[in-house]
């Protein structure tokens, strides 16, 4: 134990002591100790030190932990109390003193860079608690329930979206409105944050007259419906000037004489159309000054008025007064509708020979039932372009219904369909590649396009595609596309090399799936769940088959990697359609699993990597690669076939696993026949010190044939010690799980070393 380690037992020890005293229950509970803070309690933020020599310093301290609370929508405590536990002392402090410094932004360890806290650092009260009559005046702040606990802070772009979620949280039914209506407009209602009632006393009215200061975070403000329905994800600035590079390019096809628009359907708080301020065409026209927008969201209308409004050529509707308003959305600028397509704003141009049309956006993401839960079980939104898409369904390479319902694909393809008329026309977008790579929905001429990293969309890791499409038909067998990263000064990064995307035509069920049933093969009322379990009083899909050569079920469905999309278990999953894996062919289809094991290394890599089956067969005459895919596969605890007895009392031996405790497995006879690289050697030595810590466990049952997902679920074993903060999982086998440890890191380095190379090249992946 490390001297920093004792200190903080005895400082926390203290801290359990000062409650105690005060005859406050609090045994660890976490509703006390929060943020990572020493104590949150009836009004009160504590922290504890073992000697407080400056305290100033450890003041500074704990008004870093009320300023991150205020950014996360959390109240702020009325009083700040410093303990210094060897010195019995209690300081205390009105946070109301220290607001300006509770509402600024501090980066770094709340504990760190203390020292030059120059504001007034003497306390209203000092007690000392041992003293008799300190120590009552002490139990006042801390058990006094009529106590003022909280304090009201400014609302601003930091701390918004923290309050805005916890008011959706906390007020289910609440909508955008309610929290940011402004006396305004067709909603004509003072939201919570300028008449503050359920969190009155704890921020001050918002007196600013629009919200256009919150233009940035505008998606992150609505209710939680709204944003899955929405699909809207914000556009960083940083993107937004790499794409105007784009719509410069788009606007220098214009023709000569020719009149153009750039029109945004779906434009938000108008954060792409900004970056064209300052941007000019060959004829000293502002770009701005071309931009057609519309945005479906009210108070996103209302920002979007607001900031561009005066500078682009039209807003869709044009004015309030032109608003048809429904349930928080403007349905007349629902670009999926029929009016809107034959808006005549719009109309006029597109209808006009010698006006070129330039499409710029970001389009929305989200799946239209999925997305919904008002709409599942009764079919999707009905939009008009929905309906059309349906019908041009058998012409894309994945002509599935979910295709047509993702909105993304809605208006990637109407903005072709019915904006797109001349090869001058250009289309930029953002969006995940698969529109292009997997789905199909067109086959138009790249002229330049980047990826971007969704993780600065206020979204996870992963790669986007802003892409220039011009209005001419080729066959594409390829694009590049550089990938694009922001630096910490804001500044793009571009990468030296760009990408290479090749389109996907075939998945893993068009080529290689083995539907066949066998005369042998004998059914039976054993399924499995998606964790290898047997299932129990649930509804299955279809038969279950057994037989003497049947070892596994495979499924390994779509083009995307995901963790819904693949499963390897004992026998037939409930509700799955894949395929038996037979003692005769299983070495060939296991390949397949491990494709869908693929762990991109770089964001750029996620969502622009596809399982195929377009390189045909090749890839079974490697008898390398079909032996690297056996031991990943028997390695992984993503198998997860299970040696069990089921219900209709047959024994279901697990025979992709090496543990030959019992026998061979199938795998194990045939792993015995195949030579092994050093790498390989190494990981079969590290299995048997698996299974050798494994057979010393309580629960082994040596009737059983373990692999490892069984060892891992059954016999790593684990429980919790300590409380509150300091509470952790201790493994009860440290020996077992320090080699599964060891296990998952060499395969991951095995993967990267004998597998991702072919999987590429026989084209598994794409």
């Amino acid at each position: 134990m490390t001297i920093q380690k004792k200190h903080y037992d005895i400082e926390r020890q203290g801290q359990i002591d000062f409650f105690d005293n005060y005859r406050i229950d609090y045994q660890g509970d976490a509703s006390i100790l929060v943020d990572n803070t020493d104590g949150v309690y009836h009004g009160n933020i504590m922290e504890f030190k073992l000697n407080i020599s400056n305290t100033g310093k450890v003041l500074f301290q704990a008004i870093k932990y009320l300023s991150r609370m205020r950014v996360k929508g959390e109240s702020i405590p009325s009083r700040i109390l410093l303990i210094d536990l060897n010195a019995t002392k209690v300081y205390v402090y009105h946070s109301a003193d220290y607001i300006d410094d509770i509402q600024k932004v501090y980066v770094g360890a709340a504990s760190k860079g203390n020292d030059a806290f120059t504001k007034e650092i003497t306390p209203v009260a000092e007690y000392d608690y041992i003293d008799m009559v300190d120590s009552a005046e002490v139990q006042k702040l801390l058990i006094n329930k009529d106590a003022n606990w909280y304090i009201p802070i400014d609302l601003d772009e930091n701390c918004i979206v923290g309050w805005a979620e916890r008011y959706y949280r906390e007020v289910p039914k609440a909508s955008k409105g309610d929290f940011l209506g402004d006396g305004t407009g067709k909603i004509n209602l003072n939201g919570e944050i300028r008449d503050p009632k359920h969190f009155a006393g704890l921020i001050n009215p918002y007196i600013e007259p629009t919200n256009e200061k919150f233009k940035y975070l505008m998606d992150c403000l609505n209710d939680r419906l709204n944003k899955k329905d929405l699909g809207a994800f914000y556009t960083p600035e940083p993107y937004c000037q790499k794409a105007a590079e784009l719509v410069e390019m788009a606007v220098a096809r214009v023709p000569d004489g020719n009149d153009y628009i750039i029109l945004d359907r779906c434009a938000g708080s108008g954060n792409l159309e900004a970056a064209l301020y300052g941007r000019y065409d060959k004829r000293g026209e502002a770009l701005i000054s071309h931009c057609v927008v519309s945005t479906y969201e009210y108070y996103e209308y209302k920002v979007l008025l607001e900031r561009i409004g005066q500078d682009v050529r039209n807003i869709i509707p044009p004015t309030e007064a032109n608003i048809c308003f429904a349930n928080g959305v403007i349905s007349n600028a629902d670009a999926m509708s029929k009016e809107y397509i034959d808006n005549p704003l719009i109309k006029q141009y597109v209808d006009n020979p010698q006006c070129t049309i330039i499409l710029f956006e970001n389009v929305p993401y989200s799946d239209e039932v999925s997305g919904n839960k008002e709409l599942r079980g009764k079919g999707v939104r009905r939009s008009f372009v929905f309906g059309e898409i349906q019908k041009a369904l058998p012409n894309f390479r994945v002509s599935s219904i979910a295709t047509a319902r993702e909105l993304a694909n809605q208006f990637i393809w109407s903005g072709f369909h019915y904006y797109m008329r001349e090869k001058t026309d250009s289309y930029i977008v953002f969006s995940p590649i698969k529109y292009w790579k997997t789905i199909g929905l067109f086959s138009k001429q790249m002229i330049s396009g980047y990826l971007f990293n969704r993780k600065y969309f206020h979204a996870s890791e992963s790669a986007i595609s802003c892409i220039l499409w011009a209005n001419i038909d080729v066959k594409c067998d390829e694009i590049k596309l550089v990938a694009c990263s922001i630096d910490n000064d804001g500044t793009i990064k571009e990468l030296a090399e760009p990408s290479i995307h090749k389109p996907v035509f075939k998945s893993f069920s068009d080529k290689y799936f083995d539907y066949e049933i066998k005369p042998a093969d004998i059914e039976t009322n054993v399924f499995c769940e998606a964790d290898g379990t047997e299932t129990a009083g649930r509804k299955c899909t279809g038969k279950s088959y057994t037989s003497h050569d049947i070892i596994g079920y495979l499924r390994t469905t779509a083009l995307a990697i995901n963790a819904q999309q693949r499963y390897l278990t004992r026998m037939k999953i409930f509700n799955a359609a894949g395929f038996y894996l037979r003692k005769d062919t299983y070495l060939q289809k296991l390949p397949l699993f491990v494709a869908k094991l693929y762990t991109p290394n770089e964001w750029y890599e996620k969502d622009t990597r596809f399982t195929t089956s377009d390189g045909g067969d090749a890839y079974t005459k490697d008898k390398v690669f079909l032996k690297s895919c056996l031991i990943y596969t028997c390695l992984s605890n993503q198998n997860k076939c299970l040696s069990f007895t089921g219900s209709d009392g047959r024994y279901y031996r697990n025979e992709l696993c090496f543990d030959t405790t019992n026998g061979d497995t199938v795998a194990s006879a045939d792993m015995a026949k195949i030579t092994l690289d050093a790498d390989e050697i190494a990981l079969m030595k590290l299995w048997e010190n698996i299974l050798a810590e494994a057979k010393k466990t309580a629960n082994y049952n040596p009737q059983l044939t373990y692999g490892v997902y069984q060892i891992v679920k059954e016999l790593n074993t684990s429980h919790k010690e300590g409380s509150g903060t300091s509470r952790k999982t201790v493994y009860d086998y440290p020996n077992l799980n320090s080699y599964l440890v060891s296990l998952r890191d060499n395969l991951k380095a095995y993967y990267k070393s004998h597998i991702t190379e072919k999987m590429f090249k026989y084209e598994l992946l794409k």
